[in-house]
């Protein structure tokens, strides 16, 4: 089978770019085409030679790029060939568009032949899928003028003008705990990091927050649970949404009231837009997940429970290099899906012995600090999970305090508390 080429196509893009008399057309064809997607190793040399003389702000012409390629007899007699060759400006952004069909055409063949000689070594199926999407991502069509500002300006403008008719539409994730939504604004593409002590409720905050934001505004969610199953986590968000304590329908003692509102929130469930994974490989499965997920369903949160228990090849990278690793591509992954990641963290140990923990208490990686938007850090009153459970009219709760320690769009070093009604696991 001939591999993929159009060596005629090739010659009129370069030829354009070297024999014109208009303004300069590699500025036009080097946003769509590199020297890789060139066949022919003497047209990728002379694609090449034209970069390097755009780099020293040399023109290109016969002469320039002659001059370039005067030490190879083959590649000059390439370049005199290209100078006779005859072009148009309507036949050039033709072949540029045939030249990177092409190359596709290659990669694709190449990826795949590869990824068969993996899926033969028993490589993960996720990771061999990860790195051919990565590979094709090159070639996703973008807007030419994409880069410009005016862009952005015209988005915050229409943003404005809805504003002011009251029918803007957020998309930011909200909370929906009105004191923490006052201070942090979660926007598609941040990291909000959640690091506490273990059992002073981290999870069960993300989880208060996934389901209110499925449930409130109808925001489809990902929730990677390395931890717990789905059937746990359904419990959690049963309770949650019954505000009933699933321990008293588990003994038989609940009232029928009780559970009726149980069956419910189970009906309510079904026709929200949640969903989990329990099994992750390494942070190369979790990017393909969120781009899945993203593609067929639309998710704009994802809820990863929780870093320190994401796998790395520890054969290759000691820990701290393994979680800032994870830690940086859960950033490219919020940002490459535009989507909100809360992503739960661990603090080391002198973090969980202490009354005031802060950043540097955040376990294994500074990197963890760096990549996040948000970092809350969470612990109990007095630092005693006995001392810090309460009472009021709505029943026994733990006083957790936190402290919103980095928060990019807002102040940080802000402190608070959560009431957590830990037996319908519930925040507020």
């Amino acid at each position: 089978m001939e591999i993929p080429h159009n060596r005629y196509a090739e010659e009129s893009v370069l030829a354009r770019c070297i024999n014109h008399t208009e303004e300069n057309p590699f500025d036009l064809a080097s946003k769509f085409l590199s020297a890789a997607d060139f066949y022919i190793e003497e047209h990728q040399e002379i694609w090449t030679a034209m970069e390097s003389l755009v780099d020293s702000n040399t023109p290109i012409d016969f002469v320039t790029v002659g001059d370039k390629t005067k030490s190879n007899d083959e590649l000059f007699a390439t370049v005199l060939n290209l100078n006779t060759t005859q072009t148009t400006s309507i036949s050039f952004r033709e072949h540029i568009l045939i030249v990177l069909e092409q190359s596709k055409l290659r990669t694709l063949r190449l990826e795949y032949m590869k990824g068969i000689e993996r899926v033969e070594s028993n490589e993960s199926s996720d990771t061999i899928i990860d790195d051919v999407n990565k590979e094709l991502d090159r070639f996703k069509p973008t807007n030419e003028d994409s880069s410009h500002i005016e862009n952005s300006l015209e988005a915050i403008k229409e943003e404005y003008e809805q504003m002011a008719s009251g029918l803007y539409k957020h998309e930011y994730i909200k909370t929906h705990l009105t004191h923490l939504d006052n201070k942090i604004k979660l926007e598609l593409g941040c990291v909000f990091t959640i690091a506490a002590p273990t059992s002073v409720g981290k999870s069960a905050l993300s989880l208060n927050i996934a389901l209110r934001c499925a449930s409130k505004d109808n925001f489809p969610t990902l929730i990677f649970s390395l931890e717990m199953p789905q059937k746990q986590i359904s419990k959690r968000m049963i309770g949650s949404l019954s505000k009933v304590d699933l321990a008293r329908i588990e003994e038989g003692v609940a009232s029928q009231a009780d559970r009726d509102k149980v069956n419910e929130s189970i009906d309510k469930l079904k026709s929200i837009p949640l969903h989990t994974v329990h099994s992750v490989k390494n942070v190369a499965s979790i990017a393909s997940d969120v781009r899945r997920y993203k593609r067929e369903k639309g998710i704009k949160l994802v809820v990863i429970d929780y870093l320190q228990l994401i796998p790395f090849d520890s054969n290759r990278m000691g820990k701290a290099d393994g979680i800032a690793m994870i830690s940086q591509k859960i950033k490219q992954i919020a940002l490459e899906n535009d989507v909100a990641i809360i992503l739960l963290s661990q603090l080391n140990r002198e973090g969980a012995r202490s009354d005031k923990p802060d950043l540097y208490h955040l376990k294994d990686s500074g990197s963890i600090e760096n990549d996040a938007d948000i970092v809350l850090i969470m612990n109990c009153k007095e630092n005693d999970p006995e001392l810090a459970k309460c009472t009021d009219k709505f029943g026994p709760y733990m006083h957790i305090n936190y402290l919103i320690a980095k928060n990019r769009e807002g102040e940080r070093g802000v402190r608070d508390y959560f009431k957590f009604y830990y037996k319908q696991g519930r925040f507020f």
